[in-house]
């Protein structure tokens, strides 16, 4: 299956942690998501078997990251964040490493086949999870072992993620969609490929940003420069003409220069 095909059938991406392996299937070997799937329903499965009698909501939240973060060794990965495999999360499960999303994504399944009610938080720079409860929500960070957060601590990340160039705002801590989720997850991909300047792999990731983004002209501009990049302007003309007709504005020199070279 195909992003393409998932999107038609799940539109809302309920089934995130297929759709988070569909969503970089060209970087890996067997896009298929259901050894990935069974792998995390045996996690769930175990867990089971570990939730504390009588019940107690925290003690099962500490089983849960005991398992995820000590036993099977899931940490955040803080010497190679810029490694591509962190956003693969078929990779992130055979070298335990990941970022904070790839993490949250899979601590969101497997929190989800426990019966809880996982939501995800992207917070600037970096993604935690939340459960729903009667009192509301409470935060987790998966990317550090699952701590729990707080407003303050929630605050705390972004002023680090972002080298205090965002200012923390309570509604930064609202859940976002699933479908939000996976483009932020190829976004991030997109991102370290524009770094590295691999412009084959910008491509696929600008790609794909449209298909999960549609009726936004962001993804096309970014993939029209990608097009530039590769020097295909017939197709970054077109992706920039699309931006336009979505709604981007551009510079009026930009616009000289596409009047320039659409008439050759």
């Amino acid at each position: 299956m195909s992003l393409h095909e998932y999107l038609l059938r799940d539109p809302q991406c309920d089934q995130l942690l297929a759709g988070a392996v569909l969503a970089v299937g060209p970087m890996l070997e067997d896009p298929d998501p259901a050894p990935t799937l069974a792998v995390v329903a045996g996690w769930a499965d175990d867990l089971a078997g570990r939730m504390p009698l009588p019940w107690s909501f925290h003690g099962a939240i500490d089983q849960i990251n005991q398992y995820l973060f000590k036993d099977l060794g899931l940490r955040g990965d803080r010497d190679s964040c810029e490694d591509p495999a962190n956003a693969a999360i078929p990779q992130v499960i055979a070298r335990r490493r990941g970022l904070p999303i790839t993490l949250s994504i899979l601590w969101m399944d497997v929190v989800r086949r426990l019966g809880f009610q996982p939501v995800g938080v992207a917070l600037p720079g970096h993604f935690i999870t939340g459960l729903r409860t009667d009192l509301g929500i409470l935060y987790f960070d998966p990317f550090n072992g699952g701590h729990a957060l707080g407003k303050e601590g929630a605050a705390h990340l972004v002023e680090r993620a972002t080298g205090g160039r965002a200012s923390f705002d309570p509604a930064m801590l609202l859940p976002v969609s699933n479908r939000a989720i996976l483009v932020r997850l190829v976004r991030n991909l997109h991102v370290r490929y524009l770094r590295a300047q691999a412009w084959a792999e910008a491509l696929w990731t600008s790609t794909l940003l449209v298909l999960l983004s549609p009726g936004e002209c962001l993804p096309d501009r970014d993939r029209a420069f990608v097009h530039f990049k590769r020097g295909e302007l017939a197709a970054g003309l077109m992706d920039l003409n699309e931006a336009i007709r979505l709604g981007q504005e551009l510079d009026p020199e930009v616009r000289q220069w596409m009047d320039r070279m659409q008439r050759g």
